[in-house]
């Protein structure tokens, strides 16, 4: 046993201290089987499940939620940088380090004094420090190399458009996007009349990544997007079950009448509660 009594933060680096004193004494002999076993690819995985919890959170408006899930975030980030620090592969002082500097050295409109008018000129700028100070160029036989092949396929298509964009090649206006989801669409329902299962796969992909293309041009993040759907139709459908279950209304095929006649009476009063009163 560990004869630890926490001593309650009041500044930020009294807190920052207390969480990584934590975290080593859970990866120390005397710790926890289950932390002393995690690795940085199970902590990262981790770390990108704790940071969906808090980008519900924040869809939600709940500060408490993101109180709670940034702190577990700060968890699984500590605990990679343990694991590097154990294997002798970096400190964490050397990683803040290395990100100040970075910072700093790619905002020369905001420590230096060179000036922007806006985020685009503000984020040009970064890109060029990027590239012309840094040196992180892209690979001429490699125009993707910076987009991570572990990315979810979502997120990866995503960037992948951005990249493109960067070299012009992107549409116009966001008819010429609509226009490609409704001719991707139709290509689906041809191999629908096909029958053919893998070109019906190959034509799915085209449509998603034009549903892809459209939120990206309308600057919304298609990953929180499609989170934000998921969390309506859970909260939907768990209405619809209960409302079910006070009706004695069975949920089966054989009454989909009846449940979606439900999901239209839910919906309506959804409407209802975001409809402004007069």
């Amino acid at each position: 046993m560990i004869k630890y009594e926490l001593k309650k933060a009041s500044t930020l680096s009294e807190g920052v201290d207390n969480l990584y004193e934590i975290v080593s004494f859970l990866r120390s002999p005397e710790g926890c089987p289950w932390d002393r076993k995690q690795t940085n690819k199970s902590i990262t995985e981790s770390l990108i499940d704790e940071a969906y919890e808090y980008m519900d959170g924040a869809v939600k408006g709940s500060v408490e939620s993101m109180r709670e899930e940034i702190g577990d975030v700060m968890i699984n980030v500590f605990m990679n940088l343990y694991i590097n620090e154990e294997h002798g592969d970096f400190t964490p002082v050397e990683a803040l380090n290395e990100v100040c500097e970075k910072l700093i050295r790619r905002h020369p409109h905001v420590f230096a004094d060179m000036k922007t008018e806006n985020e685009v000129e503000a984020l040009s700028l970064w890109n060029s420090v990027k590239e012309n100070v840094e040196g992180h160029k892209t690979k001429q036989e490699d125009f993707f190399c910076h987009i991570p092949s572990v990315l979810p396929p979502l997120e990866a298509s995503y960037e992948i458009q951005k990249k493109l964009k960067k070299v012009g090649f992107d549409w116009q206006d966001a008819s010429g996007v609509i226009d490609k989801v409704k001719e991707e669409l139709n290509e689906v329902e041809d191999a629908l009349k096909e029958n053919d299962q893998d070109h019906i796969e190959e034509e799915i992909g085209d449509l998603l990544f034009s549903v892809v293309n459209l939120a990206r041009f309308l600057k919304v993040r298609p990953n929180s997007a499609l989170h934000r759907c998921n969390e309506k139709v859970k909260n939907r459908f768990q209405n619809l079950f209960d409302i079910a279950k006070q009706r004695e209304i069975p949920l089966d095929k054989e009454h989909f009448e009846q449940m979606d006649e439900l999901w239209e009476e839910i919906k309506r009063k959804e409407n209802k509660i975001k409809a402004p009163s007069i």
